[in-house]
Parts: C-alpha cells; sequence; structure tokens
C-alpha cells in the first residue's frame, strides 16, 4: 500500500522511484549480446564487464589465429580472461555454437518450410 501511495504522489519521493525505474531499464539496454566472431574490439569492449580495448583486441587476434569461436571457454587461454571474467559475461556471449534463442513463432509451428501432409 506504501508503495501505490508514494507512485500516487503521496510523497515527494515520486521523482526519485520514477528516475530509478528509468534507470533500471535503461541500464537493461547496455547488457546487450556480442558476437565474438564479428564485433569489433571496440564493441567486445564495450559490451563485456572487465574486458578493455587491449583484452578485446587479443580476442580478435584469438579468432584470426585459430579461426571462429566455438564456445566462450576459449576465451580462458587469453591471458587477463579467467573464469569469473567469463561467468560475468557468459550470457552476453554469441560464438559459433552459442547463439541467442531466436524469436518464437507459435503459429507456425515447429516446421518453417511448406507442409508435407
Amino acid at each position: 500500500m506504501g508503495f501505490i501511495r508514494l507512485l500516487s504522489g503521496g510523497s515527494g519521493m515520486k521523482p526519485l522511484l520514477l528516475g530509478l525505474m528509468f534507470s533500471a531499464v535503461s541500464m537493461l539496454g547496455v547488457a546487450e549480446s556480442v558476437d565474438l566472431n564479428t564485433a569489433t574490439a571496440a564493441e567486445i569492449a564495450k559490451q563485456l564487464h572487465g574486458i578493455g580495448l587491449a583484452k578485446a583486441q587479443k580476442i580478435i587476434e584469438y579468432r584470426q589465429q585459430f579461426g571462429p569461436i566455438d564456445t566462450p571457454e576459449e576465451l580462458l587461454v587469453i591471458k587477463g580472461i579467467g573464469e569469473k571474467t567469463l561467468e560475468k559475461n557468459r550470457s552476453r556471449m554469441i560464438t559459433r555454437l552459442i547463439q541467442p534463442a531466436g524469436p518464437r513463432n507459435p503459429e507456425s509451428g515447429l516446421d518453417e518450410g511448406p507442409s508435407n501432409h
């Protein structure tokens, strides 16, 4: 009840609460995924916590030397990227084998192609 009263103007806290809510929503937009096989060093550094331009450039050099990155665990061979950094960023990483979930289209069912019935 108190929270609803605060939002309905019962206190000078309304601007503060609204500001906090908008900040939280805008922070959600910052946590975008990054494709480690196509992103620039600047894009990687921007999206991954604890990865600056120098480490991001090492990721670029790794993929140039060894080919597409299959899984986030491959980054553990890069000096300065450890388990903690990997775990903080795993949900933001797109690799060859780890792709973001595609949009679901329940109306079309499992088979998007022509029906064979």
